[in-house]
């Protein structure tokens, strides 16, 4: 007979923060991701193809004809003969082990000369203990459990959310407008790959009627380093046939696009949802641009 094991809502949670941060990375990819995007990769996809996935999928605990077998990942698991089993008792304990809920059971057994431990999570409680009992009627069963303590439930709960918050903040910071300012010197760009640009590398300014969609219509281009979101949106570093390098700070079906020309460093591409926003953006950049 085999036991699924119960899975709680944290566990759920980071499963769902390095799956969504492995898509995160590999549509940016496939959409000529840079720098940033190989780096969630890298550091993703292994885990979640060789630790979490294979936890959801294989985390078992079987009564074979010789033993109880603990089963997890894509490890072999461990083998307990029924009647080296000392004692089961639900317990809370954090530890790492092979349970993915802290809904457990700690199994005490037998091991040579001396006695080990191993922690599960079965999600039929009451059937296993019952199942475990006619294995093995000496088996001491213990079904009462110590409530866990706050900071422990705090500690798990925060190092549940950090993928998950980790991937949310990164999209929600990538989708977010840029906010340009003027200075007495030049133009600040605060956004994802925000940069300043100094007025005395500014070859011109022109705003341009058409969205940047169509201005690379027709034009190879890949990112080399930069965001590219589900909206839309395009920030960072780009490389075309027709604009050569250059940085965008897009959303690519508005209209108009302010384009600046600069001496060194390639060409920079804003547009905001609103047209009018860039519109009366373009208009404090040339004031400023032309007083200098």
């Amino acid at each position: 007979m085999m036991f699924r094991s119960k899975y709680d809502w944290w566990i759920l949670l980071t499963f769902a923060g390095w799956t969504l941060g492995n898509i995160w990375a590999f549509v940016s990819l496939v959409m000529g991701g840079g720098f940033g995007a190989w780096v969630v990769a890298i550091v993703f996809t292994p885990f979640t193809v060789f630790l979490f996935m294979p936890i959801w999928l294989r985390t078992y605990y079987e009564f074979a004809d010789d033993g109880l077998r603990v089963i997890c990942g894509l490890g072999k698991g461990i083998k307990i003969p029924y009647d080296a089993i000392i004692s089961a008792s639900r317990t809370k304990n954090p530890v790492s082990s092979p349970a993915p809920s802290l809904d457990r059971i700690e199994i005490k057994f037998k091991k040579s000369t001396f006695s080990d431990t191993v922690i599960i999570s079965p999600k039929d409680r009451k059937g296993f203990f019952e199942q475990l009992k006619a294995k093995n009627e000496n088996i001491e069963i213990t079904t009462d459990v110590k409530p866990m303590s706050k900071w422990v439930k705090g500690v798990i709960i925060l190092a549940a959310g950090i993928p998950l918050l980790a991937v949310v903040a990164m999209f929600v910071y990538g989708e977010m407008e840029p906010t340009v300012g003027i200075t007495e010197d030049g133009i600040r760009i605060r956004a994802m790959y925000g940069l300043n640009i100094g007025f005395e590398s500014i070859d011109s300014i022109d705003l341009i009627e058409q969205s940047m969609r169509e201005m690379r219509e027709g034009d190879s281009g890949r990112r080399t380093n930069g965001y590219g979101g589900f909206g839309g949106t395009l920030k960072g570093h780009f490389q075309s046939g027709r604009h050569g390098s250059h940085m965008l700070f897009v959303r690519t079906n508005s209209t108009p696009t302010i384009r600046i020309e600069r001496s060194r460093g390639g060409d920079v591409f804003i547009s905001f949802r609103n047209g009018e926003t860039t519109r009366a953006l373009y208009s404090e950049m040339i004031e400023a641009y032309s007083s200098t």
